[in-house]
């Protein structure tokens, strides 16, 4: 039981420090509330970003995960202003993790060695990130 407390909380901990490392790449990355808003021009609330997150990996749970055929592309898909958002977020994980200055979320999971652990690790950490700084309202 010990264990198993131990590795939640160093993958709540690690967990941590990404999020305030894809907090930093925000800062950097866009000026003014630029991210928070989708392509079509319209705001997008830190809440419906990780709803979405949240819904694209219950879907994923339920249909499976394929990649290539059925992975994240199919998962994100929506409405298309909650959708840039939430690819934004996704990216800004990635990029947090990896060290990298772009990544196209959309195209992750199809790397040759990802598993569905770490799929699913994006999009909780994704829907952590978006409710911990996404805005409220706009």
């Amino acid at each position: 039981m010990t264990l198993s407390i131990s590795a939640s909380a160093a993958l709540e901990t690690q967990t941590d420090a990404l999020i305030s490392r894809a907090a930093e790449l925000e800062a950097a990355w866009y000026t003014g509330p630029r991210m928070w808003f989708g392509t079509s021009g319209e705001p997008v609330t830190g809440t419906q970003a990780a709803t979405h997150l949240e819904t694209a990996l219950a879907l994923l749970d339920r249909e499976g995960w394929d990649p290539g055929t059925f992975g994240l592309r199919e998962v994100l898909d929506g409405p298309m202003d909650v959708k840039s958002v939430s690819v934004s977020v996704l990216e800004l994980v990635i990029c947090a993790h990896t060290g990298a200055s772009a990544a196209e979320p959309r195209l992750w999971d199809t790397v040759p060695g990802r598993t569905i652990d770490q799929v699913r690790a994006l999009l909780l950490a994704g829907a952590a990130y978006a409710r911990r700084h996404g805005p409220a309202q706009h």
